[in-house]
């Protein structure tokens, strides 16, 4: 049942691996909700309880993934208050990113301005909207940090849909991978 009120999102995610190959991941997801971009492949499902997730898979040249994303955003109206939550995880590899040489900050900054790119199809806007001001929040937490990056002034509608100031986390894995987290929830 709790598949059911989910949606394949996160059970798709959890599939993908780092340096998975296109042909292995292919079908993790269903083909009408998918769409290719020049970073990858972008997933986008909405509920009728109002719940949307985003999959954003980075994939290398070679098209193995070098990053995958996953955001969830909640929104349902109760009474005189809507409660609203919002989560992002995801892993980087900054080898296969061609960012080894970047601080887990940058390669946010950098990942972010490449989903807001324009881009016409509005499925890939919109799930690749839920990623980036998922990313611009997490770098919003870091103190003393005075630009959020050049997707910021893209994303204006959409950071209205996902809250500041959430717990933020970016970890780096004996491997190298960035592991990131971050997650709101409010009540207004």
């Amino acid at each position: 049942m709790a598949v059911m009120m989910t949606g394949c999102a996160q059970l798709s995610y959890d599939q993908l691996k780092l340096g998975q190959e296109h042909g292995e991941f292919k079908r993790a997801f269903p083909e009408a909700k998918v769409r290719r971009t020049p970073s990858g492949i972008c997933y986008l499902e909405q509920d009728l309880l109002g719940r949307t997730d985003a999959v954003v898979v980075l994939l290398t040249t070679d098209r193995r993934i070098y990053g995958k994303l996953h955001a969830s955003h909640l929104e349902r109206e109760s009474g005189f208050k809507a409660n609203t939550s919002y989560e992002l995880h995801g892993e980087l590899d900054p080898v296969l990113a061609g960012l080894e040489g970047t601080g887990p900050i940058d390669a946010l900054r950098v990942i972010a301005d490449e989903l807001t790119e324009t881009d016409s199809d509005t499925l890939v806007r919109e799930a690749h909207g839920w990623i980036a001001a998922g990313l611009v929040r997490l770098v919003q937490r870091w103190p003393h940090l005075g630009d959020a990056g050049p997707a910021f002034p893209r994303l204006t509608d959409m950071l209205e849909h996902v809250p500041a100031g959430g717990e933020a986390s970016i970890t780096v894995d004996r491997e190298g991978t960035f592991l990131l987290h971050y997650s709101q929830g409010a009540d207004r």
